[in-house]
C-alpha cells in the first residue's frame, strides 16, 4: 500500500519519503492549503489511563517496543511500523475516521552521518529535520513541546490543515531516533484519535537493539510447513512460529520458474528460494541486497530484485551469483524516488520494469511512473501513469502491455506499452472487493490479484471473475490456513498454484492455493475472448519424457511375463499376447503394478501402453520422493473398444517431485489376461 504524501524519515543511511497521510492529499489542493493560524503550543492530549493497550510489537534491530489496541492492523517495513484499527485505514490514502500511527526509527550513528552531530545531540535539530517535508507541503505546526518517553526526551507539535489533524512526535533514545506520527480527519482526532496516540506514545519502550551479523546474513532455516486447511488450500510457509532462523522478517514480493520453484523478496536475508513443495532450497542476495522488497524472474533465468534499501535493483545469475545493481535516489531519469523502487517485473524481451514514485510539482503530491531498464540497467523509458493512480504492483504481458493494482482506487488498470489506458476492471459500487496490494499474469492472459478484503481473484482478460481463493482474516485474529491479513505479493505457477505473501505485525508467511473456478463466468469469458486467444498448454519446452526403468508387481505369469517386460519403450507391435509385457499370474484377479523412473520430476502426465486385454486399470497413485501416494486417476474397470490402447491421463503440475507410479489393475470383471507393455511419465525436471 502507498500513501500519497510525504514526511521525510530516515533509514539504513538514506532519508526518504515515508508513507504518511497528510490532509492536503485527500482534498487535492493545488498548492499549499491555507489552514487557520497554528496555536502557539500544542494541545495537551487526553489521558492514555482508560485506554486498553493489550497488544505488544518489538522491531528488535531499532531497539524498540510498543503496545496497542488488541486486533488492530500492522504493517513492519524495515524499521517503520503502521498500525491501524483496521486494514481499510491501513490502506487508505488520506485522513480518516480511524487513526493511522507510523513509527519508524534510525540509529544515531546513521543519522549523525546523514545530518552532523547535532542532529542527534538535541531534539530540536532532529525535530527541524523530521518536519520540515510537512512543512512544506504547506502544513502548520504548532510549537513544539517538550516530551520524555521511558527516559528518552524529544519533543511534540500538532499538525493542522483542512481535513486532517494529528502530532508529530520525535525522541531520541539511547541508541535511536524515533519519529511517532499519528493523524486522522479533525473530527475523529478530537473524539478519540488523541487519546489512542497518546496511549500508545506513552507504551514506548527502549531496549538494546539486535545487530544482524553480515556473516549470518546467508543463513537460513526451513521455514514450519502446514499441509492442512480448507478446500484450494496447498500449503503455508511459515507463520508465528518455528525456529528464529526459519521466520520471515517480512515476506514481501515473489517470482516462479518453470519447474515451480518460488522466489521470495524477504527483507532481512535476501531472497529465499522453495521448491514447489516448500521445501527450503537456499538463499542468495543476503550480502549484496539492504532490503530487498521484490523480486523478477527474466525469461532467461536471471533474477532481479527491488532492493528498497539501496533505491536500486540488482541482478543475479539463475544460480544467485550477484552479477551487479544500477539505480540510487534523486530526480534524473535513471535514478528513483525516494521511497522506490519497490515493484519490480521482466518483460518478455528481458527489460526490467520498476514501479516509481517522487514527489510532483505541487505540494503535497506524489507522480507515479514505470521505467524500463534493459537487463544491463540502461534506461530505455519513462511511462507516464495516468495522474490519478498510485499504484501498489506492476505486471507486464507476454505483448509488453502493463497491469497495475491500485489499491486506494480499487481497480486494475491495463495500458499500452507506451502508457495509454486501455482498460480499468473493478467494482465502483464496492471498491475494496478489487483493492490489492500485490498483481500476476499467467500465460493466457489472465490476472490475479492478492486483495484486501476479498482474497485472490483470477480475472480473464475481458476483466471478469473467473475464480477465486481464500478470504480475510476477521478482526484481531491470526490467519487461518487460506486466510490473509494484509497480502503483499502474488505469483502464479505451474499446476494451477498461486502463491501469495502476507505480512502483519506478529505474522509473516506464504501460502499456496489452488482458486476455484466459477465454471459459467469462465465459459462466459471464454466466449468473449478474443480470437487467437492461445489455450492452455503443458510446459512442452522444458518437458521430460522417460520410460519406467524399474517394475515389479503383486504377481506375475511365470516365467516369461514379468514385471521387466514394463520397463523401456513399447516392443510389443499392434494388439497381441505377449511375454515382452507384464501379465497377473492369473485372470479374474485384483493385481497392483508399481514402476519408478530414473529422473524425478514435477509430473503432468502419464502414458500407459496397453498390448492386450486394455481397460482394466482401474486406478493410479503418483510416488514422490518421499514415498508418499497420491491418485490421480480412478475409474471402473471395463474392456476397451480398441486394442492396444494408450491411456493418457494428465494433471495439474504436482508440488513434490515424483519417482514412481502405482497402478491398480482389476480384471475380476474380464475373461482373461489384462497385458501392459510400457509406462511414460512425464513432467519437469
Amino acid at each position: 500500500m502507498r500513501r500519497v504524501c510525504v514526511s521525510v524519515f530516515l533509514r539504513a543511511g538514506c532519508c526518504f519519503l515515508t508513507a504518511v497521510v497528510l490532509a492536503a492529499c485527500a482534498i487535492g489542493l493545488p498548492g499549499s492549503p491555507a489552514p487557520a493560524p497554528a496555536p502557539a503550543t500544542p494541545a495537551p492530549l487526553p489521558s492514555p489511563t482508560p485506554i486498553a493497550l493489550e497488544a505488544t510489537l518489538r522491531l528488535e534491530e531499532a531497539g524498540i517496543e510498543l503496545r496497542y489496541p488488541q486486533g488492530w492492523a500492522t504493517r513492519v517495513v524495515s524499521s517503520t511500523l503502521t498500525l491501524a484499527p483496521s486494514p481499510a485505514a491501513l490502506s487508505s490514502a488520506a485522513p480518516g475516521n480511524e487513526l493511522v500511527v507510523t513509527v519508524d526509527a534510525t540509529p544515531l550513528e546513521v543519522l549523525a552521518s546523514q545530518f552532523g552531530p547535532a542532529a542527534v545531540e538535541n531534539p530540536e535539530s532532529f525535530f527541524e529535520v523530521s518536519s520540515s517535508a510537512a512543512q512544506e507541503a504547506g502544513y502548520l505546526l504548532s510549537a513544539a513541546s517538550a516530551v520524555s518517553v521511558d527516559g528518552a526526551t524529544g519533543l511534540s507539535a500538532d499538525l493542522s490543515a483542512p481535513g486532517g489533524a494529528g502530532r508529530l512526535t520525535v525522541l531520541i533514545g539511547p541508541g535511536a531516533a524515533v519519529r511517532v506520527l499519528g493523524q486522522a480527519t479533525p473530527e475523529a482526532w478530537a473524539t478519540s484519535g488523541a487519546g489512542l496516540y497518546a496511549a500508545i506514545l506513552s507504551s514506548i519502550r527502549f531496549f538494546p537493539p539486535v545487530s544482524a551479523a553480515p556473516a549470518q546474513a546467508e543463513r537460513a532455516e526451513q521455514p514450519p510447513i502446514l499441509t492442512t486447511g480448507p478446500a484450494g488450500f496447498v500449503l503455508r510457509l511459515g507463520g508465528g512460529a518455528g525456529p528464529p532462523r526459519g521466520r520471515f522478517v517480512s515476506a514481501r514480493g515473489l517470482a516462479t520458474a518453470p519447474d515451480g520453484a518460488l522466489y521470495l523478496a524477504e527483507s532481512s536475508r535476501g531472497v529465499w528460494v522453495f521448491a514447489p513443495d516448500g521445501a527450503l532450497v537456499g538463499t542468495f542476495g543476503g550480502e549484496e541486497l539492504l532490503d530487498a522488497y521484490d523480486v523478477a524472474r527474466a525469461p532467461n533465468g536471471d533474477l532481479f530484485v527491488a532492493d528498497y534499501g539501496r533505491n536500486a535493483v540488482a541482478r543475479f545469475r539463475p544460480d544467485g551469483a550477484f552479477v551487479g545493481r544500477w539505480g540510487s535516489p534523486g530526480n534524473a531519469p535513471d535514478q528513483f524516488g525516494f521511497s522506490s523502487p519497490q515493484r519490480i517485473a521482466a518483460g518478455p524481451d528481458g527489460s526490467i520494469y520498476a514501479l516509481d514514485t517522487r514527489a510532483g510539482p505541487e505540494s503535497g503530491r506524489v507522480v507515479s511512473s514505470v521505467a524500463r531498464f534493459d537487463p544491463d540497467g540502461n534506461l530505455r523509458e519513462r511511462i507516464t501513469l495516468p495522474a490519478d493512480l498510485a499504484p501498489a504492483d506492476l505486471a507486464v504481458d507476454t505483448a509488453g502491455f502493463i497491469y497495475l493494482a491500485d489499491s486506494f482506487s480499487g481497480v486494475v488498470v491495463k495500458l499500452d506499452p507506451r502508457g495509454a489506458e486501455l482498460a480499468r476492471f473493478g467494482d465502483p459500487a464496492a471498491r475494496e472487493s478489487f483493492a490489492g496490494g500485490a498483481i500476476d499474469l499467467d500465460e493466457q492472459g489472465n490476472i490475479y490479484v492478492a486483495t484486501y478484503a476479498a482474497g485472490v481473484l483470477k480475472l480473464a482478460p475481458s476483466g471478469m471473475v473467473i475464480a477465486r481463493g481464500g478470504g480475510a482474516v476477521a478482526p484481531g485474529k491470526i490467519p487461518a490456513p487460506g486466510e490473509f491479513s494484509l497480502p503483499n505479493g502474488i505469483a502464479v505457477g505451474p499446476g494451477g498454484v498461486v502463491w501469495v505473501s502476507d505480512n502483519s505485525g506478529e505474522y509473516s508467511a506464504v501460502t499456496a492455493l489452488r482458486l476455484t473456478t466459477d465454471e459459467a463466468a469462465a465459459a462466459t469469458a471464454l466466449a468473449r475472448a478474443p480470437a487467437g486467444t492461445p489455450p492452455a498448454t503443458l510446459p512442452g519446452d522444458n518437458l521430460l519424457r522417460q520410460w519406467a526403468s524399474e517394475a515389479r508387481a503383486s504377481s506375475f505369469y511365470a516365467p516369461d511375463y514379468d514385471p521387466a517386460g514394463v520397463t523401456g519403450p513399447p516392443d510389443v507391435e499392434g494388439c497381441q499376447d505377449s511375454p515382452n509385457a507384464w501379465a497377473a499370474a492369473a485372470p479374474n484377479t485384483l493385481e497392483t503394478l508399481e514402476v519408478r523412473f530414473a529422473t524425478p520430476v514435477f509430473a503432468v502426465g502419464l502414458n500407459i501402453h496397453q498390448s492386450y486385454n486394455p481397460g482394466f486399470v482401474s486406478a493410479i497413485e503418483l510416488i514422490d520422493e518421499r514415498g508418499e501416494a497420491r491418485t490421480v486417476y480412478s475409474a471402473t474397470p471395463a474392456p476397451a473398444g480398441a486394442c492396444p490402447e494408450v491411456l493418457s491421463v494428465t494433471f495439474a503440475q504436482t508440488l513434490t517431485r515424483i519417482v514412481g507410479a502405482r497402478l491398480t489393475v482389476d480384471q475380476r470383471v474380464g475373461t482373461t489376461w489384462a497385458e501392459i507393455d510400457a509406462v511414460e511419465l512425464l513432467g519437469v525436471p
